[in-house]
């Protein structure tokens, strides 16, 4: 059995802008506005599969922590970053900026992707969301407007 959360129906959303170091067109500062959507698989219990009302307010306060940030990846390998009090001084290939500290989000990311977004929020619902015992799996998609994205699976251990 699988139930679906459509964040973009629901209201879980962000606007957010990146970068992606080494990609032709991405490498350059851009934003989208994305929206998360859910599938929670596994068996029915008592007639219902699962009361998800607590995984949406999970996603939102994730959603809403990030919206109209600048997300960097605190993994990534190809930036550099110089983190002050009030600014984060960011330096890739020949390119360097400077933002007010308060505008940047950093996540547990390798790149700013929307595969690495779809990975860091399924990672993150499976360790900070009480799952009952017959969920078995869940699959998190990052969309980078409607119509596409990319979609993370992450089984769920008992």
């Amino acid at each position: 059995m699988m139930i679906e959360i459509d964040g973009w129906k629901v209201g879980i959303k962000f606007s957010a802008s990146h970068f992606i170091p080494g990609h032709k067109k991405c490498s350059r500062i851009h934003g989208h506005d994305y929206g998360i959507r859910v599938r929670v698989f596994g068996e029915i219990e008592n007639g219902m599969l699962y009361d998800f009302v607590a995984l949406k307010k999970k996603l939102r306060a994730m959603a809403e922590e990030i919206d109209h940030h600048l997300i960097l990846p605190k993994n990534g390998n190809f930036i550099n970053y110089t983190i002050s009090k009030n600014n984060v001084e960011v330096d890739f290939h020949d390119k360097h900026y400077s933002f007010p500290r308060e505008d940047v989000v950093f996540l547990e990311v390798a790149l700013a992707t929307a595969e690495e977004l779809s990975r860091y929020f399924g990672e993150y619902v499976v360790k900070n969301v009480s799952l009952p015992s017959n969920i078995k799996g869940m699959e998190v998609c990052v969309d980078e407007g409607p119509g596409q994205g990319a979609c993370h699976y992450i089984e769920v251990s008992d």
